[in-house]
């Protein structure tokens, strides 16, 4: 399996408690729709990010199913309530058993 895909993260280092912050992400990976053909008529298979979650000190915070038609590289903008340090955890799962997982700390002051 090779990799598909590398992961952006923007989000504060240090919040206030009770504070919303944002959170951006961006996955570049190399997408393949399904819906292609080659040059000798074998369809190409699909290789795409299915599906996007966040948790939040365990607790998931926003998550996406992804399509076919969905950008080859998705960016999220989302918005969450600082309740106390932890980690942001990040995870992208695609097709042929594809994972990717980033994990941000946070510090609540």
């Amino acid at each position: 399996m090779s990799v598909i895909a590398d992961a952006l993260v923007t989000v504060p280092t240090t919040v206030i408690k009770g504070q919303i912050f944002e959170i951006r992400t961006l996955v570049r990976h190399d997408m393949e729709s399904g819906f292609r053909h080659t040059e000798q008529g074998v369809r190409v298979p699909r290789r795409i990010i299915r599906e996007f979650s966040c948790m939040y000190n365990d607790l998931e915070v926003f998550r996406a199913t992804l399509y076919p038609g969905t950008s080859a590289n998705p960016m999220f903008v989302f918005y969450c309530r600082a309740e106390k340090s932890g980690d942001l955890v990040f995870r992208w799962v695609g097709d042929n058993d594809y994972q990717t997982i980033y994990r941000k700390p946070i510090l609540v002051t």
